[in-house]
């Protein structure tokens, strides 16, 4: 196999694997209350793969914590075809409160951002489109 067939079929199952990474299948991730709670993530995956639950929530508990730990130490995340959480140091500024109009120092901090991925920006834009019609 020539080094250039080697790339494209390699590039043709690495298409086929995007294309069903967001397939979320027909059952729903929404709760009643129209949000997704670690709850209904752990029964998702439960349903899909036929763990119990109990270990699927540990499961789900687990992977976010460690998410937080990692933005705790100062890593980026970075989860691939999905999105990067990235911490942002912001300095103190001046601010002013809404109530009273009194000026006020807004401390220097931490915050996390969510920069989706452009497949997942693709995906939210397509579906968000088609709903629309």
């Amino acid at each position: 196999m020539a080094n250039s067939d080697h790339i494209n079929a390699t590039s043709n199952a690495a298409d086929e694997t995007l294309n069903s990474d967001y397939n979320v299948g027909e059952e729903s991730l929404e709760s009643s209350e129209g949000k997704v709670t670690r709850a209904t993530l752990a029964q998702v995956i439960g349903d899909r793969i036929g763990l119990s639950n109990s270990l699927c929530n540990d499961l789900v508990l687990s992977f976010f914590d460690t998410i937080k730990q990692s933005l705790i130490a100062g890593d980026t995340v970075k989860i691939q075809k999905f999105a990067t959480f990235n911490l942002r140091s912001k300095r103190a500024r001046p601010g002013r409160n809404p109530k009273t109009g009194e000026e006020v120092e807004v401390s220097a901090r931490r915050v996390v951002t969510f920069k989706p991925s452009r497949k997942l920006r693709n995906l939210v834009d397509t579906r968000g489109r088609e709903s629309e019609s």
